[in-house]
């Protein structure tokens, strides 16, 4: 199989934030379908909180797990011609998938907000502590800077990467 070109980071952007205007869609509608159970649990926050939390994440993989295992692309992804592939070059598998969005999660989520909550001990409730923490977000994607395959820290870490297919052409 023929490796195909690595898309930039501005194109890997363009189609995050094009992708993030989707999740925001899902997570609004999964929290509108939660809302009923939210009536029915009361005010206990623990619990509420924990199920808002597994209903977010379970939405989030089945729409990244079922596209990457299907296609290798979003629909953001489709839209930037780019489609994820194992290091090899074949589609993923679903244990492939989870690790993939695993791993993203904790570079994505976990690593700020750890970041956050040891900079919020140190220096308390200071706004910079906030900035920093957001930091962690850069790294991922600079990461391709210092790989010798240009592959982000996440797709290193998980053994993916993007390709960025050719234009169709137009009749």
């Amino acid at each position: 199989m023929t490796e195909l070109a690595v898309p930039s980071l501005a194109r890997c952007l363009a189609s995050l934030f094009y992708e993030s205007l989707l999740i925001i869609a899902m997570l609004l509608i999964t929290s509108a379908a939660i809302t009923p159970l939210q009536l029915a649990l009361g005010q206990d926050a623990w619990l509420l909180h924990s199920l808002i939390q597994l209903a977010a994440a379970g939405v989030l993989f089945a729409y990244f797990g079922y596209c990457w295992t299907r296609s290798g692309q979003t629909a953001a992804m489709k839209t930037w011609h780019i489609r994820l592939v194992t290091a090899d070059g074949r589609l993923l598998n679903w244990q492939q998938a989870l690790m993939r969005f695993a791993v993203a999660a904790m570079l994505f989520v976990g690593l700020p907000v750890i970041s956050y909550l040891g900079w919020q001990r140190s220096y308390g409730d200071h706004p910079a502590a906030k900035w920093l923490a957001l930091v962690w977000w850069l790294v991922p994607f600079l990461a391709r800077y210092y790989d010798k395959d240009r592959r982000h820290l996440h797709d290193r870490l998980s053994g993916t990467r993007l390709e960025l297919l050719p234009k169709p052409v137009r009749k």
